[in-house]
């Protein structure tokens, strides 16, 4: 993940330039052209991101462990290989931005130790996180089915709605259905709204609050240089009020980069270290659960080697 483009991002362009390239109707590919919708910078596609389905034994029981030296799309397919030869194996699933595996097994034909002992004799040292039975298991899917028919997917404390979701692609469809879009699409979608939710759920643990006037003070800025400006809102976004929220949300994440992770750095590298540093946890320690099957089949796309974020291990 090019997490200095990320920081770039956010702390050079502003939306004062995303509605002169929209007027224009150009969309160049800079670190300063995409706050609101293109976060697109980045090495999360391979992370697959936990949908649990499993075997469909009613025996199956889930594993989750914490899995050392993932670098890369082959790497997981080492771990898939190695544990494909033992019986009672169901799902295996491999989460290169937390470094974290889940796996779904019969309990009466192999034991979680067993699992564990397996990848890490395959070269990646591993170590068993949390277990769930048969029982706390099924509960676990039934929680996921009932979610997954309202929502997406949760990022942290946060539920990506599925109405908010297709809305973002019917409209880089130019209206389209988001059902007749292809993976792709859904894909890239995706990686920009997870870094967002991502950047907002750290806002929201540190409680960041904008007030109702400040975003009104940084609107009527916006009017001010911009003629015709609610016009070209309510184009993007559908409504004044929905890009009013869009830019408080704007505003919470960079005063929180602010307040949180620039604090006390002074020169640009020093805050670019932290900013990596920062975002690197983040994406570690926010866990992410898809509920929707096409979007958990979309997000496992593009993982081969070279698309993490660390080196690539060899064949």
């Amino acid at each position: 993940m090019n997490v200095e483009l990320l920081s770039q991002h956010y702390r050079l362009r502003t939306l004062s330039e995303t509605f002169n390239n929209i007027e224009l109707g150009t969309m160049t590919k800079s670190p300063k052209l995409y706050v609101s919708f293109c976060l697109a910078l980045v090495a999360l596609a391979v992370a697959f991101l936990f949908y649990t389905s499993g075997p469909s034994s009613a025996n199956a029981a889930l594993a989750e462990y914490q899995i050392e030296k993932l670098t890369c799309g082959s790497c997981v397919g080492k771990i898939e290989k190695a544990l494909s030869s033992i019986d009672g194996i169901g799902s295996v699933e491999i989460n290169l931005t937390s470094n974290r595996g889940r796996v779904t097994y019969d309990p009466s034909e192999i034991d979680s130790r067993v699992i564990e002992e397996t990848i890490s004799e395959a070269g990646y040292p591993a170590s068993l996180r949390l277990e769930l039975d048969a029982n706390e298991y099924a509960a676990l899917q039934q929680e996921q089915t009932l979610m997954g028919q309202e929502y997406l997917a949760k990022i942290g404390n946060r539920l990506l709605a599925r109405s908010d979701f297709e809305q973002i692609v019917q409209q880089r469809a130019n209206g389209a259905s988001a059902t007749d879009q292809n993976d792709k699409v859904w894909q890239a979608v995706w990686k920009e709204v997870l870094q967002r939710e991502l950047l907002l759920a750290a806002a929201e643990e540190n409680q960041i609050i904008i007030q109702d006037g400040e975003v009104d003070v940084r609107l009527n800025e916006l009017r001010q240089e911009h003629k015709g400006l609610d016009q070209i809102v309510v184009q993007r976004y559908g409504s004044v009020d929905n890009f009013r929220e869009r830019l408080r949300e704007d505003m919470i994440i960079n005063r929180n980069i602010d307040d949180h992770v620039y604090a006390g750095a002074k020169s640009p590298g020093a805050k670019q270290a932290k900013f990596q540093g920062w975002y690197s946890e983040l994406q570690k320690n926010t866990e992410v659960v898809i509920f929707d099957k096409r979007l958990k089949a979309a997000s496992q796309s593009g993982g081969g080697c070279g698309s993490g974020g660390g080196g690539c291990c060899s064949s």
